[in-house]
């Protein structure tokens, strides 16, 4: 936790309550941990212990803390938030976080606009093929593919909170951790899908199990990908290019990789070449259509029997 600033001119309890609060999310106290009592916080924040209840109670109230009789005051091992008396509907929380999950697709992949690219892609729109990619990878190792999809889906569903940190602001910016961020999504939601949420996010992050080494070789992958696009359209990404490949873990990925560097990205390019031909033929295929005999005539009695005898052959 960090001491208050002085000059902060914020109420001594909400600065109080903001320390501790950061400490959460950071992952500093984790869940199920204590607090220090209330003497402890009092000393270490310079006020008086009133004012630390005052925090404590801010906390309790917002869902990250609970306190257990004659035993003092813990991180909930869940979040959750406050529900308000009345007809909240049970799946209100649910519905909150697949509103916030639609930010994803507001939110542009800030390392393009180091590059001056206009209206990069969005993170939805690098998720989504990632999950593609994350597929992939998985039928190729044999892995789980719905499993993989689903921690490529979510690998930067933190993000709607945190943004999108590029190269240059990691180096001055330090957030939440994934989990801590993923813990207050899904807070509202129901236990069991709070946890597969929660879950998901605490695998692809540990990047221990096969799926989550290739979920994390997918979002390479699709960086790779899209530096390409780029390339191709005059833009030097060569350094994302570079740093994506070097970044690969599995033999899958390194494959696919390897393909993808060797391939031409204008995959349209083989109907472009083929425009009249293919614009000829489906004249053709409408002409005929046309020409076909209405059912119901003599002509279109055999033509109907003519059919049905080359189907038998």
């Amino acid at each position: 936790m960090q001491p208050i600033d002085q000059s902060d001119p914020r109420k001594a309890y909400v600065k109080i309550a903001a320390s501790i609060r950061a400490a959460i999310l950071s992952g500093e106290l984790e869940p199920g941990s204590q607090l220090g009592t209330g003497e402890e916080l009092a000393s270490f924040f310079g006020v008086a212990r009133m004012t630390v209840h005052a925090a404590v109670r801010t906390l309790r109230e917002e869902g990250f803390v609970t306190s257990k009789a004659g035993s003092g005051v813990y991180v909930r091992e869940r979040a959750s938030l406050p529900v308000a008396n009345g007809e909240a509907h049970p799946l209100a929380g649910t519905v909150a976080f697949l509103f916030e999950m639609g930010h994803l697709k507001n939110l542009p992949r800030s390392g393009w606009l180091l590059l001056g690219v206009p209206k990069p892609e969005t993170v939805a729109e690098h998720s989504f093929r990632v999950g593609i990619t994350g597929m992939t990878l998985a039928a190729m190792e044999g892995a789980d593919v719905g499993h993989t999809a689903a921690l490529c889906l979510l690998h930067d569903a933190h993000e709607t909170r945190i943004g999108d940190v590029p190269s240059v602001g990691r180096a001055y910016v330090t957030t939440a951790a994934p989990q801590a961020v993923s813990a207050h999504q899904t807070a509202a939601m129901p236990a069991d899908a709070a946890r597969t949420f929660q879950a998901l996010t605490a695998e692809y992050e540990a990047a221990e199990t096969l799926e989550s080494r290739l979920a994390r070789d997918a979002d390479k992958i699709e960086t790779l990908l899209q530096a390409i696009e780029y390339q191709a359209r005059g833009f030097d990404t060569g350094p994302w290019r570079e740093t994506s490949l070097a970044a690969l873990r599995t033999k899958a990925g390194q494959q696919l990789a390897q393909a993808i560097t060797a391939a031409d990205p204008r995959w349209w390019s083989a109907f472009a070449a083929s425009y009249h031909e293919l614009r000829a033929t489906a004249q053709g295929r409408a002409k005929q259509a046309v020409s076909v005999p209405a059912a119901g005539d003599a002509a279109g009695a055999a033509y109907d029997g003519l059919r049905t005898a080359q189907r038998k052959r």
